[in-house]
């Protein structure tokens, strides 16, 4: 029978003639084989000759070889026999899969235009987005052509514009344009992901649909290439997954379409039907779930289709998935097999494939074959025909005569498809003949035979010669017979041709050059910026905010680029990822570009010569721009440069300003510059603030922006590390690095810099190795830079090692791995480096243009050895000019120049010198940077060698010796600087160290410690002291020209200062004060020169008129007075407020004065008549402060939590500020009135734009830890000072919010900061009853942590005294080491807001109490909790072991002792008895007995055991403090009272008998004996006092107490008083077995003490100190002062009221 392809459209049904024939049973195989048509057995096809040709071709080919002709290509024979193995032809057609067949084409060389349309495939960015959718796009074939090419590489936009185009001119179009129906399906099937949607592809099936219906109007070959875009639609949809296409709209009379053409005569139309209608199933419609269940194979099939529409094919999936198919069909048969005569028989009736479907009889409609088309379809798109060869030869439905149709087709597209080199295309053609004349299996059905016939002589037609002939030839060798032929050719071709003019082309070549030179430029950055790892950073406003008030930095950059800002800073440390967020950047923007829009521009500014006026110009030649373009694009285009690299190019001036960027005919420009915060000074916004135009072109505030970059997160790092550890072939995970970044101690917060994270992380596997105890690592910035820079030069050594050398280099190699490779390598870095440094000042980039006689040459010539060290070595280079990686590794070879670790391997401080010949002096090299160059200047270099202080013995008796060398060799000046900076930034202590005759003029020692030192005849010329220990040392004839100390003489007064100000004309300061009265201040002397009196209540402030001559004051008396500030007569008294006058204000007029007070009103008054002018209320809060605006037209209020700004001559509210969670407390406007700064009830400081229309809220930090009472802005606007309850005065830079110094010095609440109009201080008013004056420019930026005041609670030492653990208000618990005062081990953070702290006795547990309510038991040993103990339900506040450790007696402010088990964490008695807070809980000597203390003067003895109360005394009632102790070595149990005695009882089990024996008149907080029981240190605010007991022979112990002699010790007594404390004293403990102790102070200091025997006398001792943690502060108590040269008057008054002595010489 024949084996119609459009029978295919339903059920096959048996041969009529077999209908009679009785047969067995089908097997599964039988059923499949008749179910689709295929005979069990095929006789073989015999081999016939025949020179019969095709019917007679198109005369009109002349320029091809006829088929009839008789030239026939002779090497046919020779190239490929089409008799051949199977093996030989599996080797020779197809051997191999090959690359993605894809327009090949060269692009335009350099200055050359593009001519061709391939070209302008490539340079499609080039085309404006409508140059190739215009009204007449599609009219024309050859653009049609052209802009399907172009089509597939067009962005979204322009690709759907395009898309719309084609699809409303296909609508439009009364006759089918082939073309154009082409050209649409070829452009959908280009989509690029997520370019199209479902509806594209509905409207379209839905056009294609109706031009099918009107079937009339076509001719055959019109419905040919209908239904064939029919079916590549189908295809796309189902790769798309389109959804619920509508049953009745679409899906039925497509079916119907399809099955109408069932009866065509043309089998090339019948098998586009098939084809289509086989499509068509895979497109679901709107059928029920039910229907959809009866679809047996859906699942087999879909699958399939799925694995073909990826990319890259698997054949054995696919192989495998068309077997399964082929078993779900023949099983199909045993569920429908009962139907196949009615699908027959519905056939033929008319009946529709779709009421089939509706009754139930869909089961059998998907077949196997057009998957299997599908998937060779996706192999010859992928390149695969070595896979496409095997597929044709083993899918199990090759014998299906619609499998072969479509795969003849295939091959013959192939073949005519110019994209496929030529071979290739041969081969398709001997495929087919091979197919046709030897496979057995392959064309039964006579309309595949016909159907490659027809092939070959389309092929043979073609114009190709190559194709041409290898088709001739084939037809010349095919037995023809009487195989029927189709009646015509069809085009084979799968796409439009590319056409060989360009019509868009004219539209292109009418682009300037300039576009070009841009195009190419983006190629090159869009490579170079490439980043391996990218983590997109978080950013601050400034270097103040809190560390959850981050945001994307690319976030706020885009802001910026959008905004009307000019300038971006982009600030951060080094290695925070600066440079790599900018070319991240250029990336972005290159990537995003379009042609006209602005244009990146990266600027590497150390590789500039000239920046600063010709910065653009400079970099576009660089980039080889002409002038003339150069010209064009300053005159024309927009900008945003990108300069990295500020700090590294040494550039001091503004590079905005002074290229006149954004001014009239230059360049338009967006401008982002990063830089180190290291380098920059205290005002260095000027370098960066645009002109703001105007008549005195102020600067621009508002055209600036910055942001700083913060270190990583913990996600970020981890994110790192993810991105890191695929890039090559390790052993290690991301878990294992992890496991160890977060084990190491303190290395997680190291590798928070970026740049030290990619240290870290390729250090780490050598740091690790052999280590079992991770947690004994110590880890510094320079340990990872020694690790990453010998592990960098081991891999170069390994790859050197396995390339292929020349013998000249082999020779050089080999004696570079003799003398040691990586040591060499090193010193290469290092020398060069030191040349970097000597020669160019720093400059990072080095440039080299083959200068012979150069230092350059030494380093980057043609020398072997020197070219072989350049490549090993960690060295960029771009064209000529090289550099480090980073920076940050420049600055730490120059660290290797002074310190070289490979020299000596002593990295434990308790190593001992083992090489004793080589010298300390021998080791000093006096000719390298230490001795020649101010390190001053270098902060990371320093930083570098404080590491190395930290971990190297000899590195630090080295400075020392320099030093000392200083004493003898004025030579050695500079480098004893440079040492001993050094030696204070690694925390080396100088206290009582001998440093007679030292000269380190220059130094930097802020923050040093040099208690008890001494420095006689030394030279501290213009050395910075600021907030120096120099306490009882000993500065007799020092030279101490220009020394600074940070802060200038304090004004005492006999009253709290609770505000202050300066005069305009900066003459005079005045405070008010808490008696009412105002003392009047001349600042040439600071002297008191008057004193206001009038007031009846305290000062609350004070504000000068404009021209100095009048004062005004509010007081808590409820008025206000002008104040004649010359006479100090009252001018007026201005009254109406019903409570305080808090806040007070004068105009800049001098003719209106405001003010506030809590009775929720401000007052205008006039201040030339003191009348009522205004009273401006408000029910919602009280005011709490006001400032003028600098013109004096309007006022702001601090309302409670909003700012109010009002018109002052109209008393209007004018603005309002959103209300926030913070209550105002103070306010200042800047003296340009652009910002307004405020200070909150919590600490927080916020800068708002007062020009908005709405005070918008800028900035914002926690600034103190209690609230801010004052702000003010210096004159220049350039710093903020602010002051508040936490005792301190801090100073900030205005722009950054960059912490520029702290003042510490005050003891009690500062109430007010003011900036003095005539010179840099700061004046502070403070319940201490002090003025202090502090000098702005001796603060260094970056000295000063942000760190908010830390309470510091309690303290105790371990049992062995080697460690000293403390508990604070707001920190962890820290454990020192009581020798170093480092900082051994913190603990957890929830451990905090610790109250006291107990050791057992063994030292193996902590016991813990505080806030919480509970009681934390640590064990030493494995470092964690043991036990958490619950059962206080209120503060703890004592905690004591007993002697043999197994209990654990606690107090609380609940009122009762608590007793636990300290082996098992059970609660054990609870002992209630007491009044009042426990505050003091002690176990006596024996373990029996509890002594207890309240806060009411009770103390109280319990019996352990019976846990009976034995006595209850009452001493001192009404007192806060009530402390308990046993005196050591003795029963004797004593206690003070906190008016300042201590008594000592007598333990007979009743506290009988006592007697005091420390009487003073001053209250005591604090008591604590000394291991021997000698010595008592008692606390007393914020001062100590150190007492010596009598010996125990003088104590006549051996009497009943009552009847001893011994008088008590009275303030006479106390041997040493030490009141440099600035906040009160809270704990005092003593070390055991020695004469230290430590205190813990509530300014955030924890000190460690030596009593030392004064040599002036006997029975005198001094205290002394050893170290200290925490805030530093100017501390001169005791130091000798004779002779001195050169201190200033001053600043030796400055000293004398910190306790020093002595006089000193003049000039």
């Amino acid at each position: 029978m024949n084996n119609h392809p459009l029978d295919q459209l339903d059920a096959h049904v048996p041969d009529n003639d077999s209908s009679n024939t009785t047969q067995p049973p089908l097997r599964k195989r039988d059923k499949f084989r008749k179910f689709f048509g295929i005979p069990k057995s095929l006789a073989k096809v015999k081999t016939k000759s025949s020179t019969q040709s095709l019917d007679s071709q198109d005369p009109s080919h002349q320029s091809t070889r006829s088929f009839g002709a008789s030239q026939v290509d002779d090497s046919w024979d020779n190239l490929l026999p089409i008799a051949q193995t199977e093996d030989l032809l599996r080797s020779v057609i197809f051997p191999e899969n090959v690359a993605k067949p894809a327009v090949k084409t060269s692009l335009p060389g350099l200055q050359e235009r593009i001519e061709r349309t391939e070209q302008l495939l490539y340079c499609n960015i080039l085309l404006h987005q409508d140059s190739v959718i215009s009204s007449d796009s599609t009219k024309d074939s050859t653009k049609v052509a052209e802009i399907v090419a172009l089509g597939p590489i067009l962005q979204r936009e322009p690709y759907r514009k395009l898309l719309s185009s084609f699809i409303a001119d296909f609508d439009d179009s009364l006759i089918l344009d082939v073309n154009l129906l082409q050209g649409l399906v070829q452009l959908v099937q280009s989509a690029s992901p997520g370019y199209l949607v479902s509806d594209d592809l509905i409207k379209v099936l839905s056009l294609l649909r109706t031009h099918l219906e009107d079937t009339h109007q076509h001719s055959s070959e019109h419905l040919c290439h209908l239904t064939l875009a029919v079916s590549m639609i189908f295809d796309i949809m189902a790769d798309h997954k389109v959804k619920d296409l509508d049953r009745v709209i679409e899906h039925e009379p497509l079916s119907a379409v399809l099955s109408g053409l069932r009866d065509s005569s043309d089998p090339y139309l019948m098998y586009q039907a098939c084809y289509a209608f086989q499509a068509l199933q895979y497109v679901p419609d709107d059928e029920t779930v039910l229907q959809a269940v009866l679809r047996h194979s859906t699942g087999v099939v879909d699958g399939l289709i799925k694995i073909i529409s990826v990319l890259k094919l698997d054949l054995g999936s696919v192989l495998e998935g068309l077997e399964k198919l082929q078993e779900v069909a023949v099983s199909a048969i045993g569920v429908a097999a009962t139907v196949y005569d009615g699908v027959r028989s519905l056939r033929e009736s008319g009946r529709g494939v779709l009421e089939s479907l509706k009754e139930g009889f869909g089961s059998g409609q998907k077949r196997p074959w057009y998957p299997a088309i599908r998937a060779a379809y996706a192999f010859v798109q992928a390149g695969q025909l070595k896979d496409l060869k095997q597929l044709i030869y083993e899918a199990p439905c090759r014998q299906d005569p619609l499998f072969q149709w479509g795969i003849c087709q295939l091959l013959g597209e192939i073949a005519v498809d110019t994209v496929w080199a030529v071979a290739i295309r041969q081969q398709a053609i001997d495929l087919l003949g091979h197919l046709y004349k030897e496979d057995q299996e392959w064309g039964h059905d006579k309309n595949v035979k016909a159907w490659m016939l027809t092939i070959v002589g389309t092929l043979g037609s073609s114009p190709d010669e190559a194709v041409n002939n290898r088709a001739v030839a084939l037809f010349q060798k095919l037995d023809l017979d009487n195989t029927p032929r189709t009646q015509r050719p069809y085009p084979l071709r799968s796409h439009l041709p590319i056409p060989e003019s360009s019509l868009i082309l004219d539209k292109v070549q009418k682009i300037p050059y300039l576009e070009y030179e841009l195009y190419k430029l983006r190629m090159r950055r869009l490579d170079d910026a490439k980043l391996s790892i990218y983590i997109s950073p978080m950013a601050k406003a400034n270097l103040q905010a809190q560390d959850n008030e981050v945001f994307p930095l690319m976030e706020k950059m885009q802001e910026f680029l959008t905004s009307g800002r000019q300038v971006m800073l982009i600030l951060g440390d080094s290695g925070a990822g600066k440079s790599t967020f900018n070319k991240h950047l250029e990336h972005r923007l290159w990537t995003e570009y379009k042609r006209g829009g602005p244009i990146p521009l990266f600027i590497n500014l150390p590789a500039l010569e000239r920046p600063v006026k010709d910065l653009m110009g400079e970099q576009l030649r660089e980039h080889n721009f002409s002038e003339e373009q150069i010209q064009e694009l300053k005159q024309h285009r927009q900008f945003i440069v990108i300069c990295d690299g500020y700090d590294e190019s040494q550039l001091t001036v503004n590079i905005h300003n002074s290229n006149s960027f954004n001014t009239s005919g230059q360049w338009s420009v967006k401008l982002v510059i990063s830089c180190r915060s290291q380098y920059l000074g205290q005002d260095y916004c000027d370098r960066f603030l645009p002109h703001g135009g105007g008549h005195y072109n102020r600067p621009g505030v508002n055209l600036f922006q910055e942001a700083v970059i913060t270190p990583f997160s913990a996600e970020q790092i981890k994110d790192y590390v993810e991105q890191y550890v695929p890039l090559e072939p390790r052993t290690w995970r991301t878990e294992d690095y992890m496991n160890k970044l977060t084990t190491i101690p303190n290395l997680i917060d190291l590798v928070k810099n970026p740049f030290l994270l990619s240290l870290a992380l390729e250090a780490l596997p050598g740091v690790v190795e052999d280590k079992q105890d991770l947690s004994t690592i110590k880890i510094t910035r320079a340990q990872l830079y020694d690790t990453f820079v010998e592990h960098w030069s081991n891999v170069n050594k390994r790859r050197l090692q396995s390339n292929t050398l020349s013998m000249a280099d082999r020779i050089i190699f080999d004696e570079l791995l003799d003398m040691g490779f990586v040591s060499k390598s090193i010193e290469y870095s290092t020398r060069l480096a030191l040349a970097i440094f000597e020669k160019q000042e720093g400059n990072p980039i080095v440039q080299y243009v083959h200068e012979k006689t150069s230092w350059k040459a030494r380093f980057f010539g043609q020398d072997a050895e020197a070219r072989i060290l350049r490549d090993s070595s960690p060295l960029t280079r771009t064209g000529n000019l090289h550099r480090f990686l980073h920076r940050s590794m420049l600055e730490y070879f120059l660290s290797r120049a002074i310190f070289d670790p490979s020299k000596r391997q002593d990295h434990d401080e308790s190593t001992q010198q083992t090489d004793s010949a080589l010298s300390d002096d021998q080791l000093i090299d006096t000719d390298g940077p230490l001795f020649t160059r101010n390190l001053l200047i270098e902060p990371s270099v320093v930083q570098f060698l404080s590491d190395r202080v930290k971990q190297v013995t000899w590195f630090k008796r080295h400075l020392l010796a320099v030093v000392e060398l200083s004493k003898s060799d004025a030579q050695a000046s500079q480098a004893a600087a440079n040492a001993i900076t050094i030696l204070i930034r690694a925390g080396v202590r100088f206290n009582g160290v001998d440093l007679r005759g030292i000269r380190i003029p220059g130094a930097d020692l802020t923050g040093g410690q040099f208690g008890s030192a001494q420095l006689q005849d030394a030279d501290l010329t213009c050395v910075n002291l600021s907030k120096a220990w120099i306490r009882q040392a000993d500065l007799s004839r020092a030279r101490m020209d220009g020394t600074r100390f940070g802060e200038l003489p304090y004004l005492e007064d006999l009253e709290e200062v609770q505000s202050c100000a300066f005069s305009p004309d900066g003459k005079f300061l005045a405070a008010g004060l808490g008696n009412g009265n105002i003392s009047i201040y001349n600042t040439a002397t600071w002297t008191r020169i008057q004193v206001f009196q009038g007031h009846k209540d305290r000062v609350t402030s004070l504000a000068y008129s404009p021209n100095s001559q009048q004062l005004l004051s509010g007081s808590w008396d409820r008025t206000a007075r002008l104040w004649n500030s010359e006479t100090g007569s009252t001018d007026f008294i201005l009254q109406g407020h019903s409570n305080t006058v808090d806040a007070v204000a004068f105009s800049s007029t001098g003719q209106q004065v405001a003010t506030a007070s809590p009775d929720k009103s401000m007052r205008l008054w006039d201040a030339r008549t003191g009348a009522a002018v205004f009273v401006l209320t408000n029910s919602a809060g009280r005011v709490t402060s006001i400032a003028y605006s600098p013109d004096g037209n309007t006022i702001a209020a601090g309302w409670d939590e909003m700012i109010r700004i009002f018109d002052t001559l109209t008393g209007l509210l004018v603005l309002e500020s959103c209300k926030g969670a913070d209550r105002i407390m103070c306010l200042a406007y800047s003296h340009d009135g652009q910002r307004i700064a405020t200070g909150s009830f919590n600490g927080r400081l916020q800068l708002w734009e007062s020009a908005a229309i709405t005070p918008r809220p800028g900035w914002t930090w926690t600034a103190h830890a209690y609230f801010i009472t004052s702000i003010a802005f210096s004159p220049d606007d350039r710093w903020i000072a602010s002051s508040s309850r936490d005792h301190t005065v801090k100073l900030w830079d205005s722009r950054s919010g960059l912490l520029i110094s702290s003042f510490v010095s005050h003891m009690d609440c500062v109430n007010c900061v003011r900036f003095s109009p005539s010179g840099p201080y700061i004046a502070s008013a403070s319940d201490d009853k002090t003025l202090r004056l502090w000098d702005v420019n001796s603060s260094s930026l970056g000295l000063d942590s942000h760190d908010l005041l830390d309470e510091q609670l309690c303290a105790t030492y371990s049992p062995d005294g080697r460690q000293l653990i403390t508990g604070s208000r707001q920190r962890p618990m820290r454990q020192f080491n009581v020798d170093s005062g480092n900082v051994d081990f913190v603990f957890p953070d929830h451990l905090h807001n610790t109250d006291c702290i107990a050791f057992s006795p063994d030292g193996l547990q902590i016991a813990i109490g505080g806030f919480a309510q509970e009681v934390t038991l640590w064990s030493v040993e494995s470092r964690a909790v043991s036990f958490v103990l619950r059962g206080h339900t209120s503060h703890v506040r004592s905690a004591a072991f007993s002697p043999c450790g197994r209990w654990l007696a606690s107090g609380g402010d609940d009122c009762s002792v608590r007793l636990w088990n300290t082996r098992s964490g059970e609660a054990g008695r609870v002992l209630i008895s007491h009044s009042g807070w426990v505050q003091s809980v002690v176990f006596s000597p024996d373990g029996c007995r509890i002594v207890s203390g309240c806060g009411f003067g009770h103390i109280q003895l319990w019996d352990v055991s019976a846990g009976e109360l034995k006595a209850d005394k009452t001493v001192r009632y009404g007192y806060r403090m009530n402390v308990v102790a046993y005196k050591p070595n003795c029963f004797q149990v004593a206690s003070c009272h906190g008016d300042g005695t201590i008594i000592l009882w007598d333990d007979d089990q009743q506290l009988q008998g006592f007697r005091y024996i420390v009487e003073q008149d001053q209250e005591c907080y604090k008591f604590a004996f000394s291991s021997c029981g000698q010595w008592v240190a008692t606390t007393h605010d914020t001062s100590v006092r150190l007492w010596r007991l009598p010996s125990p022979d003088q104590d006549q112990k051996t009497l009943p107490l009552q009847d001893q002699e011994a008088l008590p010790l009275q303030d006479q007594d106390c041997v040493s008083v030490f009141e440099g404390f600035t906040g009160d004293v809270r704990d005092i403990v003593w070390r055991p077995n020695k004469l230290e102790f430590a205190t813990a102070s509530e300014e955030g200091s924890i000190r460690a003490w030596r009593v030392v025997e004064d040599s002036n006398g006997p029975g005198r001792v001094s205290i002394r100190l050893l170290w200290s943690s925490g805030p530093a502060v100017l501390a001169a108590s005791g130091a000798v002062l004779n002779d001195t040269i050169g201190l200033s008057a001053i600043n030796r008054k400055l000293l004398e009221q910190r306790g020093a002595t002595g006089s000193s010489l003049a000039n």
